[in-house]
């Protein structure tokens, strides 16, 4: 499992990335930074969860949230 979230550093969670997790939790806004990166294979995702999600509307971060949805359907439509 990796948990990714800002204020550190971002180069372990890369490398950790390359590597393969089988459960990826991470902020929004990290998440957001790792898939302009690069760093995400979606295609083999079987299950994405947005804990929160009302909160993060809220918040404002209602693009942001749609982006990263939009992003996982379009890399692996079959699965989800």
């Amino acid at each position: 499992m990796l948990t990714v979230y800002g204020g550190v550093e971002i180069y372990g969670q890369i490398d950790q990335l390359r590597k393969g997790v089988d459960i990826f939790v991470g902020t929004t806004g990290r998440v957001k930074d790792h898939m302009e990166r690069g760093n995400f294979n979606f295609s083999a995702l079987r299950f994405a969860v947005l804990d929160e999600a009302d909160i993060m509307l809220n918040l404002g971060f209602k693009e942001d949230v749609e982006h990263i949805m939009k992003t996982i359907k379009d890399s692996n439509p079959r699965n989800l």
